[in-house]
């Protein structure tokens, strides 16, 4: 039975026993990539299973999940996988462990068709009660039901002593047995036996505790079930293969790189890193399905490394070209019935994956000069230092640079390790403290003070009456704020939008009878707002009122920026297609930047058709309707979310029309059309895969473009200049080509003979030293034997212009131009030299031409 078809079963199964029908999540977690979603409900239903009520009480999923905290094992083993699917039936205090046991079985049994004989089982040490259930409901025998302890039937594993905190519980697992031909080959072996002859396919979490500080275990107000069976796993024992790899779920992209290799190897050899590039893709293209694109840091980088570990891989088959983005479409195949789109984003996709290939690809071809930059011959600190800044900068791999490392015959491995952490650590730290706001901007573990948070009031008012509840200058609370340096005044309710979410905080003033704070910044920590600025007249005081007002004018800047970024988004979306997600944004009052998931720059084309269809939903004059809802419901309802780490349970979603709705707490307008129209400004790269768009809108994209239509006049100024110097120049250029032309004649005839040796000297008026040039090689031309001396002088601007030529029969007879100009020019004032049979020099001393002609000519008379 293949995969498709098993994930539809089990689907069906559950559905008829009025289990909902859940969409996986993104498979990538928002805070550790290396997090095992097994079982699948652990991370995506923790907040029913701590008794939040979602409309419904039972579930059934098929999540796409990631694990790379063995990312090693991949390849090596039967069933170890980056990427996999989990299958998994859930309850949120509605049946317990004999439904989900009984179904478990009836599912396995009766639906597949799996021989009881197969299937063993396993109890938590402590837990009776499913112990009980599968000897006397379900009938399996004692001798098939193990009992296992804290670290195999307790989940998550050993969390009663080690954590974390949050729903837990004791599990049963059902395991298939491949037989006594397999594994150990001993009488006595179970599912507590790692030898491979027994291998899970279900994970029963019976979740009705919640873990609590000092490993105290509170019962939850619900029991719950929490399920996990690995469709992989699954489909390997249906299909009677004790090797995941070797199912249809796989074996056409390992077939693939098969037909890529082009040098013998041993199959046995190969078959790991068959079995691992297989994997490994499933795990990058669904990374990037979800929006996480090659990058140096977080989710970004673990992506990175896993390409890179493929190309390691391909390399090591000898393949040494960009390969791994070639097998998308094989995988777009596969995963077509559960995944459909996969099929219309693969080009993108394997663009994605190509450019980071053929960067990493080039890094390793400039292995040796990089190498090079390691101080073999100096301490662990040295050494450690530069590894670290070679992986740092050039993303060098670590195991090649430990290969480089023991291939030198470096010793002290261990202490260059040492090393190297040591300076991840610290770039952590030094990342953690710049992001971290100091002085005028405050400390994220908030401000040492006992606040309220601000009521914000600005969605729906640009000003209130406030209180002032405290006054800090330098980080610290004072008495009170009078002229002079930066305060911040922090109240109990304001208008003021605080910097958060790309957009810039208000600006604006506190008003207290005839004493005004000019606020020049808002920023926040820990829900309590900044207002950061300085006193213009008066005094302010703990406990004083004020009348708080924004700037009203920029606030509608910022809004239609805000919202124009929502439209931008859209349209994005719309041109290039749906694997467009917001990256990051910043929205001021006089422009927009907007950062996307793209792996190419767009064309002319492209940013002109983009620009086109925001403008048409602008067009569209569609009202923006803000409203606060529970975040699955918005998610339901079709609202973006690309940031899901930045929202609580309650999430406000901004609507425009049938255009754009997001999840979005920053301000924006009341209709779209109040953003008047979008200009895009520029369009470039940020990190590879990401795209970067700045934009303006309104008053400020027609001044830009006002700014363009001047620049071009100028340089259309410039150009038709330009033009008209030219033509002076190529009419200069051909009077003096037809003067040239009848002056060498009139030269050649006023040579003289000297010493057997026609010489031509003459002091032309008005050339330079091109036109100079030019007619010494006319007069050479025509007088076929002779030495050719020509000056020309600017007496205004004091220069003086010589040029010899020589032609080519006097060469053998001693006769240098080169020579003759170096004892000539020093006459002129200057120097010069060149060829046997040409040479120039300047000077500054056109008076002097006299002298430097006499030299010449005695020169040639000495001969």
């Amino acid at each position: 039975m293949t995969g498709d078809r098993l994930r539809e079963k089990f689907l069906e199964f559950f559905k008829a026993r009025q289990h909902k029908i859940v969409e996986s999540d993104s498979l990538v977690p928002k805070d550790d990539l290396t997090v095992l979603f097994t079982p699948a409900g652990m991370n995506q239903f923790k907040k029913e299973f701590m008794g939040f009520d979602s409309g419904f009480r039972r579930a059934a999923t098929a999540q796409r999940c990631l694990r790379t905290d063995d990312l090693d094992k991949v390849g090596k083993t039967n069933a170890h996988h980056t990427f996999f699917e989990m299958l998994g039936n859930f309850s949120f205090g509605d049946y317990f462990k004999e439904e989900a046991i009984a179904w478990a079985w009836e599912f396995l049994t009766k639906e597949l068709k799996i021989d009881q004989e197969k299937l063993w089982v396993s109890v938590y040490q402590d837990d009776d009660e499913a112990y009980n259930i599968w000897k006397d409901k379900i009938g399996v025998p004692v001798k098939k039901i193990v009992k296992l302890g804290d670290k195999d039937n307790f989940w998550p594993a050993e969390a009663k002593t080690k954590g974390p905190n949050g729903p837990c519980g004791p599990c049963s697992e059902i395991f298939y047995d491949f037989g006594s031909s397999v594994g150990c080959g001993e009488k006595v072996c179970d599912p507590s036996c790692s030898c491979g002859r027994f291998v899970e396919i279900w994970n029963l979490v019976f979740t009705q505790f919640n873990r609590k500080d000092d490993g105290l275990l509170e019962p939850l107000p619900n029991k719950n079930i929490d399920t996990g069976m690995g469709l992989e796993r699954l489909a390997a024992v249906m299909q009677g293969k004790q090797n995941n790899f070797e199912t249809e779920l796989f074996q056409p992209i390992i077939k693939e790189i098969q037909r890529g290799v082009e040098i013998e190897i041993s199959l046995q050899d190969s078959k790991k890193l068959f079995y691992a590039i297989a994997d490994h893709l499933r795990a990058v293209v669904f990374s990037i399905y979800d929006g996480i694109t090659p990058s140096n840091e977080g989710r970004g980088y673990i992506v990175r490394k896993i390409i890179r570990k493929s190309v390691m891989h391909l390399k090591s088959l000898g393949i040494n070209k960009p390969f791994l983005n070639t097998l998308v479409g094989q995988l777009a195949q596969i995963m077509q019935a559960p995944y459909p789109d996969l099929k219309d984003r693969q080009e993108d996709i394997a663009q994605v994956i190509l450019n980071e290939e053929k960067n990493f690809i080039n890094i390793l071809n400039s292995s040796e000069a990089l190498f090079a930059k390691i101080p073999l011959n100096a301490g662990a600190e040295e050494i450690g230092e530069a590894v670290f800044k070679l992986h740092d900068t050039y993303g060098f791999p670590s195991e090649e640079i430990e290969k480089y490392l023991k291939k030198q015959n470096v010793d002290n491995l261990a202490a260059i390790a040492d090393v190297v952490s040591r300076k991840f650590e610290e770039q952590r730290e030094r990342s953690r403290s710049q992001s971290t706001m100091k002085g005028d901007v405050f400390d994220s573990k908030g401000l040492g003070l006992k606040l309220n948070a601000t009521k914000f009031t600005g969605y729906k008012e640009n000003s209130a009456e406030a209180k002032i509840l405290a006054i800090l200058k330098d980080g610290k609370e004072v008495n009170g704020a009078l002229a002079g340096g930066l305060f911040q005044v922090v109240l109990d309710r304001t208008p003021f939008y605080a910097e958060s979410g790309g957009q810039v905080g208000d600006t604006g003033g506190l008003v207290s009878g005839t004493s005004i704070f000019k606020v020049l910044n808002t920023q926040k920590t820990d829900n309590v707002f900044l207002h950061i600025g300085e006193v213009n007249s008066g005094s302010f005081k703990k406990g004083d009122k004020v009348t708080a007002q924004i700037d009203v004018k920029r606030r509608l800047n910022i809004a239609r920026n805000h919202t124009a970024t929502h439209i931008l988004q859209a349209a994005l979306r719309a041109v290039l297609g749906s694997h467009v997600q917001q990256q990051g944004s910043l929205v001021s009052e006089e422009k927009f930047r907007f950062d996307f998931t793209h792996f190419k720059g767009l064309s002319k084309e492209e940013i002109s058709r983009v620009e086109e269809v925001a403008n048409n939903c602008i067009a569209k004059s569609q009202r923006v309707n803000c409203e606060e809802m529970n975040f699955k419901e918005a998610k339901k309802a079709g609202a973006l979310a690309f940031f899901e780490e930045k929202y609580g349970e309650m999430v406000r979603v901004v609507t425009m029309g049938d255009i754009s709705k997001e999840l979005c707490a920053g301000t924006h307008l009341d209709n779209i059309s109040q953003i008047g129209f979008i200009k895009i400004i520029s369009e470039g790269s940020v990190a590879s895969g990401i795209r970067r768009i700045e934009g303006a809108t309104a008053s400020f994209a027609e001044r830009f473009i006002q700014d363009e239509e001047l620049k071009a006049i100028e340089e259309s100024k410039k150009k038709s200049k330009l033009r008209d110097l030219k033509e002076q120049e190529k009419k200069r250029s051909s009077e003096i080509s037809n003067s040239l032309r009848d002056a060498a004649p009139r030269l050649i005839e006023k040579a003289i003979k000297l010493n057997g040796v026609n010489l031509v000297l003459s002091l032309e008026a008005g050339l330079d030293m091109s036109a100079l040039r030019l007619l010494a090689d006319k007069v050479k031309e025509e007088l076929k034997h002779g030495v050719i001396v020509l000056g020309s002088q600017d007496s205004q601007q004091k220069k003086a212009y010589l040029v010899i030529a020589i032609t080519q029969d006097l060469l053998p007879k001693g006769l240098d131009a080169g020579a003759l100009i170096r004892q000539a020019a020093p006459d002129i004032g200057g120097s010069g030299g060149g060829r046997q049979d040409f040479a120039q020099a300047g000077g500054t001393k056109p008076e002097n031409f006299t002298l430097a002609f006499e030299k010449i000519r005695a020169i040639i008379k000495a001969l």
